[in-house]
């Protein structure tokens, strides 16, 4: 593939992901939002009890191995088949260990509904394993197109028949149905229009030789969903069902831009680095328009979000929730540098120093748990602004590697974002300022304050002429002239 098709490719890749990724989200946050008037806090707690367990099985039963497919030039069927039967073989094992184990588990929080719960949705587990390789094929053609639209259709149906259950008085089961249901309708489309199969044969040589990348990826994979799901666990266990559930519904909202974008930049620039890393001077250069270009879109978003956080929760969500607002409002300034973080890191992932990228994300996650459990002294508060404060120490240190690998010094990274991350919380206080004393609420003050925001941080970047607005203004020219 030459520079000119993988540049179409890239681009395409990451029209389809947005829509993908943006679509599905917002079908999320739009069926959550009805699926919180007949559930509770300690419904979405419940479940989000579970979420360890099931992410840390996920990570075993991909071993990494469908990222070293990716990463690897020209794997064989041979290989593809070898990485499929694994998959099977692990993630049948998994669950059984789940399902025996679902007693244990329930004692340790005291809830004896957990037992069923995890037994049941554990099930997702053998599910996904059968379209693991489906999926990395079309990722690795950079087809995104095609999984675009089976993940929007599937997220649509699975969303539907969840509003559908709770709204017959299923409860916490609604969420369990939702799960296994989407990825179901994902496995069963894949396999269908994927139109491979997997070859009835093992090669060792093959299993060993993605297993030296892979498994320090699985390594990896299992320290960054224990680091995560840990989280969970902590509150569930330090504070309360409740307090989870407040927790688990402000990520929920805050996750419809932050996941987004992530799920993008994540999904498309890792297999597309990866066909580039033997040019530095390419990946620079790339690395260099995608952070500013990401931090322009996601810094203000987030910052809106902020803005209007009471509103969105009084439009969206009865007055039960409003305890988790300030939550909400935390977690917006930690998913400021979510995206920004996997850039770096699927850079560093995509260049092959497997022992490199295993080391950082493991030092930063022993770094991040030992200030997460100091925080608990003081409150869930105390645990969000130590969020914030590791996000941050994670771009620093993550800067700090891809400055050994391609040059790129942090300083530079920097530069690429200190204006919009300025203009951003710039324009947020003026808007702050202006509209404090504003005597609206719900869709008015959103939409004062949001069109508002856009007016001036938009005007000012075309004023001064931002190096994001101009790509931006480009591509929509580009999309104009072509219709």
């Amino acid at each position: 593939m030459n520079d000119e098709n993988l540049k179409k490719k890239t681009i395409s890749s990451l029209i389809w992901s947005a829509c993908q990724r943006f679509g599905t989200l917002i079908l999320a946050f739009v069926g959550n939002l009805i699926l919180a008037r007949f559930l509770t806090p300690e419904d979405y707690g419940v479940v989000g009890m579970l979420t360890i367990f099931i992410s840390l099985s996920e990570a075993f039963i991909d071993s990494g191995l469908g990222a070293a497919l990716i990463q690897k030039d020209n794997p064989s069927e041979i290989d593809y088949s070898t990485v499929f039967w694994t998959n099977i073989v692990v993630s049948v094992f998994f669950y059984t260990v789940l399902f025996f184990t679902a007693p244990l588990i329930a004692n340790f929080y005291g809830m004896e509904i957990l037992k069923n719960i995890l037994r049941i949705k554990g099930i997702v587990l053998i599910i996904q394993a059968f379209r693991i390789i489906q999926t990395t094929k079309f990722q690795k053609e950079l087809n995104f197109k095609t999984l675009s639209i089976v993940f929007f259709i599937c997220s649509l149906i699975s969303t539907i028949a969840s509003i559908v259950f709770a709204f017959l008085g299923f409860g916490v089961w609604s969420l369990v149905a939702k799960t296994l249901l989407e990825s179901a309708l994902k496995t069963i489309i894949l396999l269908i229009i994927g139109k491979w199969k997997p070859l009835f044969q093992f090669s060792f040589s093959s299993f060993k030789s993605l297993f030296s990348y892979g498994g320090v990826m699985l390594l990896t994979s299992l320290v960054l969903k224990l680091y995560s799901s840990m989280q969970a666990l902590i509150i569930g266990k330090a504070f309360s069902a409740k307090e989870l559930g407040y927790y688990t519904q402000a990520t929920k909202l805050e996750d419809v831009p932050t996941t987004a974008i992530e799920g993008v930049v994540n999904q498309v620039t890792f297999p597309v680095f990866s066909k580039l890393k033997e040019d530095f001077e390419k990946v620079q250069r790339g690395l260099t328009k995608v952070l500013n270009s990401i931090s322009y879109l996601s810094f203000p978003l987030m910052v809106i979000f902020i803005l209007c956080a009471e509103s969105i929760f009084s439009l969206l969500y009865t007055e039960a929730w409003a305890p988790a607002i300030p939550y909400f409002k935390y977690l917006c300034l930690v998913g400021m540098m979510v995206s920004i973080n996997t850039v770096n890191t699927n850079l560093i992932k995509a260049s092959g120093r497997k022992k490199e990228y295993f080391n950082l994300q493991v030092s930063k996650r022993i770094f991040a748990m030992f200030f997460l459990i100091l925080s608990l002294r003081f409150g869930m508060k105390g645990l969000l602004i130590t969020r914030i404060f590791i996000e941050y120490a994670f771009f620093i240190a993550n800067g700090r590697v891809t400055k050994r690998i391609i040059g790129y010094k942090i300083i530079n990274q920097i530069k690429d974002c200190l204006a919009n991350y300025l203009l951003a919380f710039g324009v947020g206080f003026l808007i702050y300022f202006v509209f404090r004393n504003l005597n609206v609420k719900n869709i008015w003050d959103i939409l004062i304050k949001g069109s508002s925001y856009l007016f001036v941080y938009i005007g000012l970047s075309a004023l001064f002429k931002f190096r994001a607005f101009n790509v931006y203004k480009k591509i929509i020219s580009e999309k104009i002239k072509r219709k």
